[in-house]
């Protein structure tokens, strides 16, 4: 919720939702309790390559134009994703077989791109999970993606180049999946995603802020330890965080909404105490906010009949307990 004059002069993290344009249009009700509930609105997906451009010379800008445009209306920050993923190509760019093709291409998407919401977007997230599953195995660190194939390790720093001359006020991001959580695979991802900013600094590239996904699930114990020194760790290259798109993955949780909340709220509350015992982030957004709208039952849907309940909010739009917990952090800023 969006404070008062007041208590503006208090610290607070910002707290935002990235939501489908299609899900906020149609139903008054979510919309309401977005602009009650959140500082930051992003489209989760309207600004993907795919749906952004579906042919080569289309730039449909106009779904993520009238979010954006709405957030501002109502004094509310907004933020991009994203430039580079590895998914959601659309077929006409995964046709291209010359490098020199899928540079020009990448140069003009980022360039009109970010031009086109010079000043009113925040940040960016300019590459998009691109370190391997397990960076360890045969094949890594690098994931084997479309831009990977064609351009190689340079298509990371060709981005942030990009990204850096077209929108030079923007905060540039890097995004990941799966830097949170105890065990050999994810001190590896970590240690991966430092080595990769230190890399493009040393190309004298700027990178403002790592993203952490922080699709959090209830069976898997958060290393808050790790966590918190990987974000020592990246405040000492003058880097932030960012929580980019948090909800609780509960399929392996048994239980009713009682257990599966409380599971919930004990994954949130670790994740919470490393992502702040290491640095402020700059914000935490969660991917969604009700279980109204939520890609978790499609991915990894509970096989009990019970409804998967990934969000603050749940269908009905009534906050959880773990929402409190996390109101609580933002409001204390650090």
């Amino acid at each position: 919720m969006r404070s008062s004059p007041a208590a503006a002069l208090t610290p607070r993290v910002p707290f935002g939702a990235a939501v489908q344009v299609d899900q906020f249009e149609a139903d008054a009700d979510y919309r309401a309790l977005i602009e009650r509930e959140c500082d930051l609105l992003m489209p989760s997906n309207e600004l993907k390559f795919g749906l952004l451009r579906p042919t080569r010379p289309e730039f449909l800008f106009e779904p993520a134009d009238r979010m954006v445009n709405w957030a501002r209306e109502r004094g509310m920050l907004s933020r991009g994703h994203a430039f580079v993923w590895w998914s959601t190509n659309p077929p006409w760019l995964e046709a291209i077989r010359d490098p020199a093709d899928a540079e020009a291409v990448l140069v003009e998407h980022i360039e009109r791109t970010a031009a086109h919401y010079r000043g009113r977007l925040g940040s960016w997230d300019v590459v998009n999970e691109v370190i391997a599953h397990d960076p360890r195995e045969r094949g890594g660190p690098m994931r084997d993606t479309f831009w990977q194939r064609r351009l190689g390790n340079r298509h990371v720093p060709l981005a942030f180049r990009t990204a850096m001359r077209a929108d030079p006020e923007a905060r540039l991001v890097i995004n990941e999946y799966d830097l949170e959580f105890e065990g050999p695979r994810y001190d590896a991802r970590r240690a991966e995603i430092l080595k990769l900013v230190r890399a493009l600094q040393d190309e004298g590239l700027r990178v403002d802020m790592v993203g952490l996904q922080a699709h959090l699930y209830s069976h898997i114990k958060v290393d808050r330890e790790a966590l918190a020194r990987f974000g020592r760790d990246l405040k000492a290259l003058g880097v932030g965080l960012l929580a980019s798109e948090l909800d609780v993955i509960d399929f392996q949780v048994r239980g009713d909404e009682d257990a599966i909340d409380h599971a919930a709220e004990i994954v949130v509350s670790d994740f919470l105490d490393g992502l702040f015992a290491g640095q402020r982030p700059y914000a935490v957004i969660t991917w969604g906010i009700s279980d109204r709208y939520t890609w978790v039952p499609d991915a990894m849907p509970r096989t009990d009949g019970r409804p998967n309940r990934p969000l603050p909010f749940d269908t009905a739009l009534r906050p959880k307990v773990w929402y409190a917990t996390l109101r609580h952090r933002l409001a204390l800023g650090g």
